[in-house]
């Protein structure tokens, strides 16, 4: 479960909720992500089930790996930029990346390969993707290519849209690691509220946590390296503005609006969303697993001329 890194430090007084929770204890994390992706599958009447069950295999594969390598340490400067004027310690490393994240998707590759349930066309563009990147010591820059297209939401070619998932687990496994590895006095809020304050990555949605420590509280939660940061609730997290901030629903009768667990916040100012997950409303659900089985959410809330500002990097682009 992620760890609490920042608090007021009060300790004769109620405690604020942590500002930023980094990830941790990342084995159990993809773990519990794959056991949800599966019971979602499960639940699935529709053509999304044996997708969903394909990303539970990823998820365990994320889990299986997660401990395979240890993480590159961030560098100092960056460290120092960071405790000095806010800025994301990782930021330059996310488009910079040092070639070891690509040991983790060959990992991921052979797991799935080995254990998952693929078809004939994936498996043949696994195949190839992990070819690619035993090319040589220093990477394969064609998967360099695609994973800067995945963190840039750039359109590819089918055979290459088969591999974002993919990738886009590897990139996440080796920058949640990387997160995992820094602490309270390497991180600064930054005066960007809508980024990662530890990447500078955009949030995949948004959960209001039921725990004691942050009971009620709305953390956005990275789509790449998974740290969750506190944002006040009823503000848009793209243009940060109040009045033009509403909540849309698949079913939206009076009965469903007290019960439903996932709601798109909408903002009318600046005609952008994303999700936002109420955990007390469903205590398993998943931000990254439930994002994916809810993208008739997505379709309906683009359908009224809304756009998504943070990406699922796990999501197949064909099955939009």
């Amino acid at each position: 479960m992620p760890t609490p890194i920042i608090t007021d430090g009060s300790m004769d007084s109620v405690k604020e909720a942590p500002k930023v929770v980094l990830p941790s204890g990342l084995t159990a994390l993809f773990r519990l992500r794959a056991d949800r992706f599966l019971a979602l599958s499960r639940k699935d009447q529709g053509s999304m089930g044996p997708y969903l069950a394909l990303m539970a295999d990823l998820c365990q594969a994320q889990s299986h790996w997660a401990d395979k390598q240890s993480p590159v340490a961030v560098d100092s400067v960056a460290l120092e930029h960071s405790r000095l004027h806010g800025m994301p310690p990782m930021a330059d490393l996310v488009f910079n990346r040092p070639s070891g994240w690509q040991a983790d998707l060959r990992g991921l590759v052979s797991h799935v390969l080995e254990k998952g349930s693929v078809n004939d066309a994936v498996r043949a563009s696994l195949n190839h993707l992990q070819q690619c990147t035993e090319q040589s010591d220093h990477g394969s820059t064609k998967v360099e290519s695609l994973a800067d297209a995945v963190l840039a939401g750039v359109d590819l070619a089918a055979e290459d849209a088969r591999l974002v998932p993919f990738i886009g687990a590897a990139l996440q496994l080796h920058f949640a690691r990387l997160a995992a590895s820094l602490s309270a006095e390497d991180l600064r809020i930054s005066d960007t509220p809508g980024v990662c304050p530890c990447c500078g990555s955009r949030p995949t949605a948004s959960i209001i946590h039921m725990d004691p420590q942050r009971l009620n509280s709305r953390y956005l939660v990275c789509s790449v390296c998974l740290t969750e940061w506190n944002m006040e609730r009823v503000k848009c997290t793209n243009c940060y503005k109040e009045g033009g901030v509403a909540y849309l629903l698949i079913d939206d009768s009076p009965t469903a609006s007290q019960s439903a667990a996932i709601r798109a916040e909408t903002c009318d100012d600046c005609k952008s969303y994303l999700k936002i997950f109420v955990e007390e409303k469903d205590p398993m659900l998943d931000v990254i697993a439930d994002d994916l089985s809810s993208l008739a959410l997505d379709l309906l809330v683009h359908e009224r001329g809304y756009a998504r500002t943070g990406p699922n990097l796990l999501l197949y682009p064909g099955d939009q």
